[in-house]
């Protein structure tokens, strides 16, 4: 159960981190002061995405954990701003990824939780 754990939520964020690394990468075709904030965005992203990719192939759980984490805050976040702009897909489609990515979050850190109280 653990390990399949894991592999779901590792699987779950690398999936999020990789839709937001798409959206910032698409964002570089902008010109003037946009394409300089769409560099520093996808500079993030990017970076994200390559450390999900990196704590799942270590098998690190606290590593997970806290990328997981990280990209449930980002797709949160993106979903509000996708609200404030009055944009139902940019709003529903973090939103999905946020709740996804807290259910199995949880699901891991529950069972690591267990396994040290044993």
């Amino acid at each position: 159960m653990k390990s399949r754990l894991f592999w779901l939520c590792g699987l779950v964020t690398i999936a999020s981190a990789f839709t937001s690394a798409g959206f910032s990468i698409a964002a570089l075709s902008s010109t003037g002061d946009a394409h300089i904030i769409a560099m520093y965005a996808a500079s993030r992203s990017l970076s994200l995405a390559l450390a999900s990719v990196v704590v799942v192939l270590a098998r690190s759980r606290t590593g997970l954990l806290t990328v997981a984490f990280v990209m449930a805050l980002v797709q949160a976040v993106d979903a509000v701003i996708g609200e404030i702009d009055h944009q139902p897909l940019k709003t529903l489609g973090p939103a999905f990824l946020a709740l996804v990515t807290v259910a199995v979050l949880i699901a891991l850190w529950r069972c690591t939780r267990r396994d040290e109280a044993s």
